[in-house]
């Protein structure tokens, strides 16, 4: 009886020691890994930062919840599809006749008719750039002019044929056209949005003016600076008296006033300040009126990293493939309407997010016309318009 005890303890053993074996195995694999993850960080955070963010005590952003102009509602949400043939339709013109147009991000130029009840036809394409056709107007002779991002300032005439009006100003290459208007002199004026030459994470990140606001001479065929330290400069609109300019600057969330006429010529202030996202096309209506869309709500990390530089200089060494969804916009459609004297007047929304990403709103024959960007919803779509 003792002998089988014995032998049965020597059994279990023999047993638990190669269980033994293989749990310090595990526990060196995993302070091994633990190890490597602790130096891989110590190096991340030892590596300089490609960039030298700069300090911005953001202001709180408003309420979407509380009443006001900014409170949600859901004037966008029975938007109606037009045509979903561009699928980043970025900014909307009409011509003379009605025909809306508007391009996409493939460089294709799309021209979409009416029946005479109002619907719309198939669209057509029209012209190809063969780069990036954001901004789209019609001069006094029937010619689009188109700010491609990267192309520069183009006119296409009625045929389709594409002619370059400028690519450099001073000497220097414009680096991202963006957006335009056009004034009744045929003077065209645009955004040039960043010498990144791109959207990119790290310029929010950095948190410097880098954009500039530009002047395209029909008669002289020569391009100005206007206004430079521009943060992210986007959309353009010209006043109704053509008194000041307009210009969006993305990334601080406001709209900035350059003065055309009168005794503040060539000076510049703000017109209206912390919006409730990130301002992309203005255009104005026949009663003076800017419509401004809002290509995301705000981002609150966005807004966190502002206010500690050493947070976004860090977030500024990840890959960019890991950071498009730290700025992607938020499924919220959103539009803001400003009076001639910069007061929000009230906001159209889409909180359900069927319509996201919004750029332009255009109030057009009793419709409010939306356009989007790569990121958020496709197609062009409209609203009715409340009589």
């Amino acid at each position: 009886m003792p002998n089988t005890q014995v032998r049965s303890v020597k059994s279990t053993e023999g047993v638990n020691r190669p269980q033994r074996s293989q749990r310090k195995i595990m526990r060196r694999f995993v302070l091994s890994l633990l190890m490597l993850l602790l130096l891989g960080a110590i190096v991340f955070l030892l590596v300089p930062s490609p960039i030298e963010p700069a300090k911005w005590s953001v202001p709180t952003a408003p309420s979407l919840q509380e009443p006001g102009p900014w409170q949600n509602n859901n004037k966008l949400s029975s938007a109606q599809l037009v045509t979903d043939a561009p699928q980043s339709p970025e900014f909307i013109t009409f011509d003379k006749e009605g025909q809306l147009y508007t391009g996409d991000s493939d460089g294709k130029i799309y021209k979409v008719t009416f029946d005479a009840e109002g619907n719309p036809q198939k669209a057509q394409v029209f012209a190809d750039t063969k780069g990036t056709p954001n901004g789209l107007k019609f001069d006094f002779y029937g010619n689009l002019i188109v700010t491609d991002i990267q192309k520069g300032l183009l006119s296409i005439n009625p045929s389709g044929s594409i002619e370059v009006l400028a690519d450099q100003v001073d000497g220097k290459p414009i680096y991202l056209a963006n957006e335009l208007d056009i004034a009744k002199d045929g003077s065209i004026y645009f955004s040039d949005t960043s010498n990144y030459g791109r959207v990119t994470f790290s310029e929010i990140a950095e948190n410097k003016p880098y954009g500039r606001l530009l002047k395209y001479d029909p008669m002289t065929k020569q391009t100005t600076v206007l206004l430079e330290g521009l943060y992210f400069a986007n959309g353009v609109a010209l006043s109704s008296e053509e008194d000041y300019v307009l210009v969006a600057e993305s990334y601080h969330y406001q709209l900035t006033r350059y003065w055309l006429k009168g005794p503040k010529k060539g000076t510049s202030d703000i017109f209206a300040s912390n919006l409730a996202g990130f301002p992309d096309n203005i255009t104005r209506d026949e009663q003076g009126r800017f419509w401004v869309g809002i290509f995301t709500t705000r981002i609150s990390f966005v807004d966190l990293m502002h206010r500690n530089p050493w947070l976004a200089g860090t977030m500024a060494k990840l890959p960019e493939s890991l950071l498009s969804g730290a700025s992607a916009p938020a499924k919220h459609g959103l539009v803001a309407e400003f009076s001639p004297l910069g007061e929000l007047t009230g906001s159209w929304h889409d909180p359900i997010g069927s319509l996201y990403g919004v750029t332009t709103a255009v109030n057009h024959n009793g419709y409010l016309y939306i356009g989007t960007a790569p990121g958020g919803s496709q197609g062009v779509h409209r609203v009715l318009l409340a009589k």
